[in-house]
């Protein structure tokens, strides 16, 4: 899914950006043409649409409305992903309660801008606002150019405006990192918790234990965001037990969906925890002061690490702040929990170990699935996990978010939830049936192994008559090379992708309650 074509559609001259973004081929729209070009068909990958604050005139709300009108036209009727900006006015420093009273107004609008991303799908919100407060809005905007020639960005917002076009391009196509495993002395805090002793931890509101509570300010944020995080330290466990009871922290234990705390390899120990959590190395970061225990994960794991400088802590969190893999364009209700999704997985997996039977087992989960088909809703979730869900994945197709759209106009897209006694899982998995064939079977690996793949194909079986499905390898998806010979399809065409049609129905375990909400 590559974006080689990019469109400007603008109140003011775009030809300069084309020096910084070489790698695409670039279209301009003739100016001020913002409203009427978005009722009509556009074919580049993506519509950058670059607005300067005099696009919104005095009156921000009626301009505001005309634009997001027309922008939710243009998503009907293009598959074009959108890039669109947040503006910057100077308001006149007369009467201070006035200027301040203008700002406000400005904020507003921009907060609109920046809800059109949670509102209009394939859209991302590029923060010029936020640029000029950090370069200072002389650095960035020059008036003179602005009212003569209508080139209002300076040379240096458009190199920064086109590298902010770049980031939000991999942002649409990219996956996400998954999980940090972070390290703690001189990382999470400043000093050595078995030289300093508690004491000498620094970890407070004086520099530069201030600038560990913004880091962790940061990784808390990024792990509400979806990202886990995995706590690796050479030390003794009940020190840093301490540091996190005694401490005042904003990261807490409980904030870890894994730790490994004692003398042994970093390593060795992650990968223990990934193979716990069902975790690939992929999307995988390492976060570390020392260049050798680096090393060491680079050489055994092929991890992606990142080295911290206790010498300049400030230097951290901007190495946080430039991994772009980190960001993201949407979070999911599943994103938001999902620390708590892996500690509820513990749980399961402790249960487990106590029960002689697997069919014990999953009866005393007391699983409950609820099926959905074309549910708008969840969209952006089934985009996501068509795109990033490898290993149980039948087909391995990947879909776009305006694509899954097409499809549930057109077809079935069914999603799948899943909760038991422990907690809700969240959406899981998908199917997608065109034409009485499964185009697409993929389901979370964090629920395998508990009938909840083959109660939903018993579910789909029951609703479609005449069902054919297929099978095509890849190099990660060899646990369900035989899912369907197993669950009641017969084998018709055996070759790089397998083919098989339905035959019968199969016993599956009757303590499993499935809901259909239509």
């Amino acid at each position: 899914m590559g974006i080689n074509s990019i469109a400007f559609l603008s109140n003011t001259i775009t030809k300069p950006f084309e020096r910084f973004l070489k790698d695409h081929s670039i279209t301009h729209y003739p100016l001020d043409t913002i409203i009427g070009t978005l009722y009509t068909k556009v074919e580049e990958d993506v519509l950058v649409l670059l607005l300067d604050a005099g696009f919104f005139a005095t009156n921000y709300d009626e301009s505001f409305s005309l634009l997001k009108n027309a922008l939710i036209h243009f998503r009907m009727n293009n598959a074009s992903k959108i890039i669109i900006n947040t503006v910057n006015e100077e308001f006149n420093e007369i009467f201070t309660p006035l200027h301040v009273s203008k700002e406000l107004q400005l904020i507003t609008l921009n907060g609109k801008i920046a809800s059109l991303q949670n509102e209009i799908n394939d859209l991302a919100v590029l923060d010029f606002y936020a640029l000029c407060k950090e370069h200072g809005t002389k650095n960035l905007i020059n008036e003179k150019n602005r009212y003569l020639f209508q080139t209002p960005f300076t040379k240096s917002a458009t190199e920064l405006l086109s590298a902010k076009i770049e980031e939000l391009i991999s942002l649409f196509t990219q996956p996400r990192i998954k999980a940090i495993a972070v390290d703690a002395d001189n990382t999470l805090w400043g000093g050595i918790v078995g030289e300093d002793g508690l004491e000498g931890l620094k970890i407070d509101n004086n520099y530069p234990g201030i600038v560990y509570k913004r880091f962790q300010e940061y990784l808390l944020e990024l792990k509400n965001s979806g990202i886990i995080l995995i706590l690796l330290s050479k030390n003794d466990e009940s020190a840093v037990d301490e540091v996190f009871a005694k401490k005042s922290m904003p990261l807490s234990l409980d904030d870890f969906v894994a730790r490994a705390v004692d003398w042994n390899s970093k390593s060795e120990n992650l990968s223990s925890i990934l193979e716990e959590l069902k975790l690939t190395k992929t999307g995988i970061i390492f976060v570390d002061d020392s260049n050798a225990e680096i090393e060491e994960m680079r050489q055994r794991l092929g991890i992606e690490c990142y080295k911290m400088n206790p010498a300049n802590p400030l230097e951290n969190i901007e190495t946080l702040k430039n991994i772009t893999a980190l960001k993201t364009l949407h979070v999911s209700d599943e994103d938001a929990k999902k620390t708590a999704l892996y500690r509820d997985e513990k749980e399961r997996l402790n249960l487990s170990s106590t029960l002689q039977s697997k069919d014990d087992f999953i009866a005393s989960l007391e699983i409950e699935i609820t099926v959905r088909c074309n549910y708008l809703e969840h969209i952006e979730r089934i985009t996501q996990l068509t795109n990033k869900t490898n290993q149980f994945n039948l087909t391995t197709k990947r879909y776009e978010l305006s694509q899954i759209k097409e499809l549930m106009q057109k077809s079935f897209v069914y999603d799948f939830s899943v909760k038991d006694k422990f907690g809700d899982m969240g959406l899981v998995g998908v199917v997608i049936v065109k034409e009485d064939e499964i185009d697409t079977f993929l389901m979370s690996c964090r629920v395998l192994g508990r009938g909840i793949e083959e109660s939903v194909l018993n579910f789909i079986t029951h609703k479609h008559q005449n069902l054919t499905a297929s099978y095509l390898k890849t190099d990660k998806n060899s646990l369900v090379e035989n899912f369907y010979e197993t669950n009641g399809f017969k084998l018709v065409e055996n070759g790089a992708c397998k083919h098989y049609k339905f035959a019968d129905f199969v016993d599956i375990n009757k303590s499993i309650k499935v809901n259909y909400e239509s």
